[in-house]
């Protein structure tokens, strides 16, 4: 029999902080850097689903479909405080040239799964509170230390810094399994982290000529993770990389422009993005890890007096196909999502500064 289910929910939330920053000057060329907020969350949930299947709203459990209930309702709350900080020192070694060292505490306030089928988990005909727990806050502890700065009369800029942050209480989404069909699931997923090395450098040779490069090498995976309720013995992902993490990232831009006439230049212009393997999924699904690719862009631009650009170019010169998200299908496989670079194309870009 054809039936309909309607649910009414939302979440209430209200936040009040107490913040500062300072700055220490011990010399012309040392100071120290602090900075404090403390913050109040009251979060609050309400949740009503009604079905046809129940049309009495009597909640009796022989009109659930589909292991859900027919008729939920629910509503609840929850007050947390939280201390994000910051203290570190920069020392100018040298003119236009800084070093530093800084350590950070990050706070993401509780938070509530508030969907269409929220409900309690039935493990052997025992219900266990799910979705009407409040997550924990998530916090973390991050330590940098870099460097910045330019040489060379600012022909050459940079930028270095070396990081490390483990988060507690991660808050993230997680695939559940509900008769047989997936459904994502906010939780506190423990204890993960994050360490790696970034690097810029811009050249700047000539008058008119840059290449810009960025590497970033990042090592963030699961540290301990925390199954939820009913979960497959599969959901031990511990060492796993983290979703959206990929270990390398490259980015390189050149450009050239030059005078062609009075009032008026050319640029040319390339670019290249490269990006190791990438994992979407906290489940850790091997359909749902995106292979490493590179994607290289090109364009020619007629740049006019009075901030008028007029520009040729393409895409994805190499047409590399690839994914920017894999998520795992409702009821089995998987679903790929595509950018519109997918697929190589080209065009003309008019802009006009004011």
């Amino acid at each position: 029999t054809p039936y309909e289910g309607v649910a009414n929910y939302g979440t209430r939330a209200n936040n009040y902080a107490l913040f500062g920053e300072a700055n220490i000057n011990f010399s012309d060329r040392l100071r120290a850097i602090t900075g404090y907020r403390s913050s109040w969350d009251k979060l609050a949930y309400y949740h009503l689903r009604t079905s046809t299947n129940d049309p009495n709203d009597t909640g009796l459990s022989t009109y659930d479909v589909t292991a859900i209930r027919a008729y939920h309702d629910t509503d609840g709350s929850t007050n947390a405080r939280g201390d994000t900080a910051r203290a570190g020192l920069q020392f100018d070694f040298a003119r236009n040239n800084q070093a530093y060292f800084t350590w950070s505490r990050g706070y993401k306030g509780p938070a509530y799964n508030v969907y269409f089928n929220m409900r309690s988990q039935y493990v052997n005909g025992v219900a266990y509170p799910l979705d009407e727990i409040a997550l924990a806050p998530e916090t973390s502890n991050s330590f940098e230390v870099g460097a910045k700065g330019s040489v060379l009369d600012h022909a050459i800029i940079y930028a270095v810094d070396v990081y490390s942050t483990v988060f507690h209480n991660y808050q993230a989404n997680y695939n559940d399994t509900v008769n047989g069909a997936q459904v994502t699931r906010l939780i506190n997923a423990g204890r993960v982290g994050t360490r790696g090395v970034e690097i810029d450098i811009g050249l700047h040779p000539i008058t008119g000529f840059t290449v810009d490069t960025s590497v970033a090498y990042d090592d963030a995976k699961v540290l301990q993770f925390n199954c939820p309720i009913g979960a497959p013995a599969s959901c031990l992902i511990n060492g796993q990389p983290l979703p959206f993490a990929p270990k390398w990232k490259l980015s390189e831009n050149v450009a050239y422009r030059f005078a062609i006439a009075p009032g008026a230049k050319l640029e040319l212009q390339s670019d290249v993005a490269l990006k190791s393997a990438t994992q979407y999924q906290l489940t850790e699904t091997p359909s749902t890890i995106q292979p490493g690719y590179a994607i290289w862009n090109a364009s020619i631009a007629f740049i006019a007096r009075g901030g008028w650009q007029v520009r040729a170019l393409v895409k994805n010169l190499t047409n590399t196909h690839y994914s920017d998200y894999l998520a795992n299908g409702n009821l089995g496989g998987t679903v790929r999502f595509v950018p519109r670079d997918d697929v190589r194309y080209a065009g003309f870009l008019v802009r006009k500064d004011f």
